[in-house]
């Protein structure tokens, strides 16, 4: 039992998550894939789902390999029991070089001080060559990759891949700098195989799997789309311009909470901190008890944003607070106190999407999803 396993039961909210639909997601990817090998990634406690739970449910597929961020989460996954390939995707500090060879995980090598030492090693950690084809962060230009890959050629044995990002696949419809990404990438992989290494070659992200069936090669590192969620509404339209119907993705996560507190609130009343809101007459609103504390982000007050109780929606009053919101539950009958309410999810015929919450956060899902406090219980329903 962790600290954090403990202090859960504390949170008014939880975090449901469907075994059935992560496993038709990943059923998908490993069948769009083809013939390249499906890579879950799981970083940054699974995209907010909860690394424990995820892997749990993942376990049953047995993947071959899985991509996290961190160091700490490759270790996480050996002490659940995960004994295949785990490849770390960010940035690892040298002095951790000794411990990714101790978990037997593999790591990137994209710049001449890691380059550096990691040739000064006497056990070297498994490597992938990270090219940078036009992200600008991590990964050798082309132009000085030759010369690492001299440096390299003694130890070919140890590295194992070639890999690169694309910058502008899911923003966009126009994916004609992903192409010119392509070409670079394509260009590295020449100079390398003329060089005798064998790499596996890996640049396929959610919306790029999604998108271009010519980087289905060697790995296909899915994350976002692996829970059920498009990458964008750009991504949507333009999977749409080469098929007749959206690939079938269902969303993994639905994030509930209960009614606190029911109250009546008179004319003229201000409800919340700042007095930003006024009651324009008498009206019913239930205390629900999440907040930006719990990952709910406080932007989205007086955007037009809502929950959902009884398959209603009722509108967010006031500012939202570090671990409570009010909403209008003037419309919906006989609520009271313990009445189930939907943050993100399905309720009746209503549903609010995780994309639906980051845009009147004027953020992304991927942003929402990651700030979901970490001591929120995570339940696995079939």
């Amino acid at each position: 039992i962790t600290s954090t396993d403990i202090l859960r039961p504390c949170m008014r909210c939880w975090i449901e998550l469907s075994e059935k639909a992560l496993k038709k997601n990943y059923q998908v990817f490993t069948q769009m894939s083809q013939p390249a090998t499906l890579m879950p990634v799981i970083k940054s406690n699974a995209y907010g789902h909860g690394l424990k739970e995820i892997y749990s449910i993942l376990s049953s597929q047995d993947p071959s390999i899985i991509g996290v961020n961190y160091i700490e989460e490759a270790e996480e996954l050996r002490t659940f029991g995960y004994k295949k390939r785990i490849l770390i995707v960010g940035p690892v500090p040298q002095e951790k070089y000794p411990d990714v060879e101790h978990l037997g995980a593999e790591f990137f090598l994209g710049d001449e001080l890691s380059l550096t030492a990691w040739l000064a090693l006497d056990q070297k950690p498994l490597a992938h060559l990270k090219i940078d084809t036009g992200m600008s962060r991590q990964g050798f230009h082309l132009e000085e990759l030759e010369i690492s890959l001299h440096k390299l050629k003694a130890f070919s044995s140890q590295v194992l891949g070639i890999a690169s990002h694309f910058a502008n696949v899911e923003d966009v419809v126009d994916l004609s700098y992903a192409k010119l990404q392509i070409e670079r990438f394509q260009k590295a992989q020449e100079l390398a195989k003329s060089l005798g290494f064998k790499l596996t070659s890996h640049i396929a992200s959610s919306a790029s799997t999604l998108l271009m069936e010519e980087v289905h090669e060697g790995l296909t590192r899915v994350g976002i789309s692996l829970y059920g969620l498009w990458p964008s509404q750009a991504t949507r339209l333009s999977y749409l311009k080469n098929h007749s119907e959206l690939a079938e993705l269902s969303p993994v996560l639905q994030w509930k909470s209960e009614v606190a507190i029911t109250k009546a609130v008179q004319e003229g009343d201000y409800i919340g901190y700042g007095c930003t809101y006024r009651a324009v007459n008498r009206m019913t609103v239930a205390v629900i008890p999440v907040g930006y504390y719990e990952g709910y982000p406080r932007i989205a007050s007086g955007r037009g944003s809502y929950v959902l109780i009884n398959g209603k929606r009722c509108p967010i009053v006031g500012r939202i607070c570090m671990n409570m919101m009010t909403v209008d539950i003037s419309h919906v009958s006989n609520t009271s106190p313990g009445d189930e309410v939907t943050l993100i999810g399905t309720d009746g015929n209503e549903t609010i999407e995780a994309e639906k919450l980051g845009s009147w956060a004027e953020t992304i899902h991927y942003e929402v999803l990651t700030c979901l406090n970490e001591r929120i219980p995570r339940r696995i329903i079939p």
